[in-house]
């Protein structure tokens, strides 16, 4: 009988939430965290990044939808993440809107597939350049919402999503809940983690669960997600309990 093959985990960071994948992401997949506007998710990927960094690991950060500078003074004053000065150290590298080999500001003026492909090639070089072990991607709304064919879309999603599988790098990737682009993408990814709110009584609650994990049991569960000066957490309790 052959031996069996272990795979290997990558902590999320989150306190709590590894236990409800059964040890964390694995190593070399796209995972995706979705959820709406203001639930925390860029939170999430960061705080995934800092874990990589606290282990001593290379990290890449690539943002979409704004300047770079805009996440670090977030996350200083929110958080205490000195994210400037672990970029200024070479643990951490973004790339942002503002490279012209990305160019999204002018992707009006780009067909929405070359858009994606020339994002591919993009990454590809960086990965190759920096070779990092994880990378975070926020978001791919500005990209992938353009692509009105739902085939040529799954296609362009596996192909991005290819490119860490291929190279053993772990990647976060956030997406928005908006014109059933979501589902799109959860659908191509190794793992999708929801983030939600809740209005439970009178209080307000944060949510989270673990949608799918390829490969791997999960604890089905919907957890409270915590947001408090040191990041995030997952407490093991039901946000629907009313006190």
């Amino acid at each position: 009988m052959a031996d069996e093959v272990i795979q290997e985990r990558v902590s999320t960071g989150i306190r709590g939430l590894d236990e409800m994948l059964k040890g964390g992401f694995f190593k070399g997949t796209a995972n995706v965290v979705s959820g709406k506007s203001g639930t925390g998710k860029t939170i999430f990927g960061t705080q995934f990044l800092m874990e990589g960094l606290n282990k001593g690991e290379t990290t890449m950060c690539i943002i979409t939808s704004e300047e770079s500078k805009s996440l670090v003074r977030e996350m200083q004053s929110s958080f205490g993440w000195d994210l400037d000065g672990l970029v200024k150290d070479g643990k951490l590298v973004f790339v942002d809107i503002t490279d012209p080999s990305l160019r999204l500001q002018k992707s009006v003026e780009i067909a929405p597939t070359e858009l994606i492909k020339s994002f591919k090639k993009l990454i590809e070089s960086k990965l190759e350049e920096i070779k990092p072990d994880r990378v975070f991607i926020d978001s791919v709304e500005a990209m992938f919402l353009a692509i009105e064919s739902n085939y040529k879309l799954r296609t362009l999603i596996d192909d991005v999503f290819g490119v860490f599988r291929k190279r053993e790098v772990t990647a976060l990737v956030t997406v928005g809940s908006m014109f059933g682009l979501d589902e799109m993408v959860e659908y191509g990814a190794d793992s999708v983690i929801k983030l939600g709110r809740e209005i439970i009584g009178s209080n307000l609650q944060r949510t989270v669960y673990v949608m799918k994990l390829r490969g791997s049991g999960t604890i089905n569960e919907v957890r409270v997600l915590n947001i408090s000066d040191s990041g995030m957490a997952v407490l093991p309790q039901s946000p629907y309990l009313e006190k």
